[in-house]
């Protein structure tokens, strides 16, 4: 009998410990993070302390309002030097993908910015096609994971799905693909809305859109020298949906004026700034279906040139451009400007020998007489195609620069044959900075 009670009594306590050995274990599956969620911690359907969304609504006639109140974005793309960005006057960000996104949103979150996160999307290629429904099925499960990592950030206020992934318009496949992830996505996180970013707007692309895929909140839109025609553009179209200009800035190595061997002839510092400034005067406005804009970029990138697209020079110093932009979204001028400088003058016509010396010379002004320091180099052409992997600062030719004072600078063409650049940068000693180049073929 005995024996009997303390058979009966161990299998009590067994079972009690394998209860509470169950109830660990749900406790934990509750807490964890989805399995397929980066490991972020901001994919717990019970957002963490600190951790909750800011709802953004977008709509054509009311424009784009976070945690209720209008919002207009003031943003640029990139994710370096944002203490800088919101000292300016700048309110967001855009991304082009996740790879980075934990670090970004917090960072932008202690400094008061929010991000438009970019989710990348494949274009159509020998190695994936959106006629394909295994490859689709794919990028919709890494796309969901993703958006679960991160939904409920603070700093999150849009999701941009695909840049310039749509080619020439005309695939179907893709815009309804497209339309699918839109809707998986307010699925899964209603608080912020959808968007894509398109390759400049034409009656193919807006076609698709507005046939297949009328779930996303509004269009994004790239473009670069054609800003000053794309309301007309909107007009003919008949666009009526809301829409943001995602990226934009000086005009494109792709649009400018080439030299006699196919160079293409780059804009001063000071050109692009009055060219930004004019441009957003035009498009921006804080009524109607725009919602604003993100300029290109925000940082360094060696694009065609070591100073096409970049707002900041290669060693940090800030350009013209963002002076202007300040101004734009703050409605005050900086205390200190960067200086402004003229085109490079004096460079041989045509093709030039190699070992040739010629003289050069430009001309440069600060708003605030600061005295101004020139630096003069020749950098071998390294044309880029425009979203390829970030490509290093070349290394200067030896020897190019014989002897330079100033302004004036006498140059030696390099003894090899082939496409160089001859860049100025002028300094003024308060962290900004003038640039201009010139290309030149040696044969």
């Amino acid at each position: 009998m005995t024996s009997s009670k303390s058979r009966r009594r161990r299998a009590l306590i067994a079972l009690l410990v394998l209860i509470g050995l169950l109830l660990v274990a749900i406790a934990a599956l509750d807490n964890r993070v989805p399995a397929s969620s980066p490991k972020s911690g901001h994919g717990d359907d019970q957002p963490k302390s600190g951790n909750t969304a800011i709802p953004v609504t977008v709509s054509a006639k009311g424009g784009m309002s976070r945690g209720g109140k209008p919002y207009f974005v003031k943003g640029a793309g990139g994710e370096v030097h944002l203490e800088q960005l919101a000292k300016r006057g700048a309110n967001s960000i855009r991304t082009w993908s996740t790879g980075n996104l934990q670090a970004t949103l917090d960072k932008a979150a202690s400094l008061d910015l929010t991000v438009s996160a970019g989710i990348w999307l494949e274009s159509e290629s020998s190695w994936f096609s959106y006629s394909n429904p295994a490859h689709c099925a794919r990028q919709l499960e890494r796309v969901k994971a993703e958006v679960l990592g991160f939904r409920n950030h603070p700093a999150l206020l849009a999701w941009g799905i695909g840049n310039e992934s749509e080619g020439d318009g005309t695939n179907t496949a893709y815009w309804k693909q497209l339309d699918k992830l839109a809707v998986m996505v307010k699925e899964i996180d209603p608080a912020h809305p959808t968007f894509t970013a398109v390759a400049g707007l034409n009656p193919e692309k807006a076609k698709g859109l507005n046939a297949h895929a009328p779930n996303l909140d509004y269009l994004g839109i790239n473009t670069y020298g054609a800003i000053f025609s794309l309301h007309k553009l909107l007009e003919d179209l008949g666009w009526t949906r809301p829409w943001m200009l995602t990226e934009w800035g000086p005009r494109g190595f792709w649009e400018q004026p080439k030299n006699k061997s196919g160079a293409p002839i780059e804009q001063t510092s000071s050109e692009k700034a009055e060219m930004i400034g004019r441009g957003y005067d035009k498009l921006m406005s804080k009524n109607g279906s725009c919602l604003g804009s993100y300029v290109f970029v925000w940082g360094w990138k060696f694009e065609a040139t070591a100073t096409w697209f970049g707002l900041l020079t290669h060693d940090g110093k800030t350009t013209e451009t963002i002076d202007v932009l300040q101004e734009k979204w703050s409605g005050r001028k900086p205390t200190n400007r960067a200086p402004g400088i003229q085109r490079i003058k004096g460079l041989p016509a045509g093709l030039i020998a190699p070992n040739t010396s010629f003289v050069v010379q430009s001309a440069a002004s600060d708003p605030e007489a600061d005295t101004l320091t020139w630096k003069w180099a020749v950098l071998p052409e390294r044309l880029t195609a425009h979203h390829t992997k970030k490509a290093p600062m070349p290394a200067e030719a030896n020897g190019a620069i014989v002897s330079a004072t100033g302004n004036r600078a006498e140059v030696k063409a390099p003894s090899k044959p082939g496409g160089y650049r001859l860049y100025l940068w002028v300094d003024d000693g308060k962290g900004h900075a003038a640039t201009a180049n010139v290309p030149f073929t040696v044969r």
